[in-house]
């Protein structure tokens, strides 16, 4: 195959990746974009596959995150290339980690690698960010609900990657592949029905005291939620009076987002932190935000996720940017949690694509470990979404909002959150050994030639 045929493979297969993700939104089309791909680097040499991987890479990551402009100007361009190095990373490793293990089938191979390094770039890695992860593409599809149950987003990735590599080079098997993924896209199922429910008033506004307060008075629901930074200050000093009278109006547990500073002497030193307080106004819960967002003065991270008991059943908050991860919802749901509550911070001014990427990830933790979850947002976000990740109610707005609905209680461990995760950290291992043989054979080879020279 020539350089130029497979570079339109590559260009070809970037699109339709790009396809499967906001603002374009159909994964439909992720099969032949993969299957595009493997073909394209099938027998390729190191030029090649590194061309074909940038090019493709380029494409998909750049169409879907340009978003991150919005918030970090233009050194967010450095972020999305870093990103994009990581799928370009698979396109070089695939033919030489191949060679080395002729006996094991390349679909095993390419899925394993494409997950490992997947999953690095998204949980391990320092800049960690795991928007674009394949599996994301169908959160919230209801028919991927009970995959997502037992091998999560990158299981998913896995299962995808490993199909389209068994058909790239036919052109008639990957078609039949796209049409089936597509069914199971389009299929759509009401949602279940909440079981041991709960009332919740989700209130939606960006840092209005006055408007939480009194959306907070008399609301007379199990659960009442406001956003991440509520209020940005520590609510145990000026606003306390306030705030305990706003509880006990309202006859409800109540979750929201304020600072919990650190010393008196410097208010720049703080947590992140969601407060729990019980109907008579008592603090009975603090989580602290585990991941915090780069670059952004967002506090000092928190270390544990643990539920939190009540009169309504363990409940489970994290904050935000927690749940672009996989493994705070996880351990919240390990820990008893039966149901998430998530005080979140989606700023209108970081656009539509990013509100609409971010739900993505917010509905694959819900389908992950069989939890019902709902969020209260200051711009557009606020939404319950059922354990299938379908969102069973949301704000029209993105002004000031209150949202009533009804949430249910899971007891029962999902077979993801008793060990399904670990196909990540799996595939990110085998995929670490595969690279370190190569580098181990070039040293061989380098040293075997040294002795050749006279």
């Amino acid at each position: 195959m020539t350089l130029g045929r497979r570079l339109a493979l590559a260009a070809a297969a970037g699109v339709l990746l790009a396809g499967g993700f906001p603002p374009w939104g159909v994964p439909q089309v992720l099969p032949v974009g993969l299957a595009l791909l493997l073909l394209a680097l099938r027998d390729a040499d190191g030029r090649a596959a590194f061309y074909g991987g940038v090019l493709s890479s380029a494409i998909y990551l750049g169409a879907t995150q340009f978003w991150l402009t919005s918030v970090f100007g233009k050194p967010a361009i450095s972020l999305i290339a870093l990103i994009a190095a990581f799928p370009t990373l698979f396109c070089v490793l695939l033919g030489p980690v191949s060679k080395l293990v002729p006996r094991v089938p390349l679909p095993f191979i390419a899925a394993t690698l494409w997950v490992g390094l997947e999953f690095y770039r998204a949980e391990w890695f320092a800049l960690n960010f795991g928007w674009g992860a394949l599996g994301y593409s169908v959160a919230g599809r209801p028919l991927f609900a009970p995959l997502a149950s037992v091998v999560g987003v990158y299981g998913i990735s896995f299962v995808l990657v490993a199909l389209a590599s068994l058909v790239s080079t036919d052109w008639r098997k990957t078609m039949a592949l796209g049409a089936v993924w597509a069914g199971l896209c389009f299929v759509n199922t009401a949602p279940p029905a909440p079981e041991r429910p709960l009332k919740v008033r989700l209130v939606q506004s960006v840092s209005d005291e006055y408007y939480f307060f009194q959306q907070t008075t008399g609301a007379n629901t199990d659960i009442v939620l406001w956003p991440e930074y509520a209020l940005m200050e520590d609510p145990t000093n000026r606003l306390w009076p306030r705030l305990q009278k706003a509880v006990l109006g309202s006859n409800s547990y109540v979750i929201f987002g304020g600072k919990d500073y650190q010393g008196r002497k410097n208010d720049a030193i703080f947590k992140n932190t969601a407060y729990l307080l019980s109907p008579d106004g008592k603090i009975i819960g603090k989580h602290v935000k585990n991941h915090t967002v780069h670059f952004i003065t967002d506090g000092i991270r928190g270390k544990e996720a643990r539920a939190f008991p009540t009169k309504h059943g363990k409940l489970g908050i994290a904050i935000c940017f927690d749940m672009d991860y996989s493994d705070v919802a996880r351990r919240l749901a390990a820990d008893g949690a039966e149901v998430f509550f998530v005080p979140n911070m989606d700023p209108g001014e970081w656009g539509p694509v990013q509100q609409a990427g971010h739900r993505l990830l917010f509905a694959m933790r819900a389908m992950e470990n069989g939890r019902w979850l709902a969020r209260a947002d200051v711009a557009g976000g606020t939404s319950v979404n059922a354990p299938t990740g379908q969102i069973t109610a949301q704000v029209s707005t993105s002004g000031d909002a209150t949202l009533d609905a009804v949430v249910g209680r899971e007891s029962g461990k999902t077979l993801y959150t008793r060990g399904g995760w670990l196909i990540g950290p799996l595939c990110c291992y085998l995929s670490a050994a595969g690279v370190l043989m190569i580098l181990l054979r070039g040293v061989r080879y380098r040293m075997a030639n040294r002795k050749r020279k006279p």
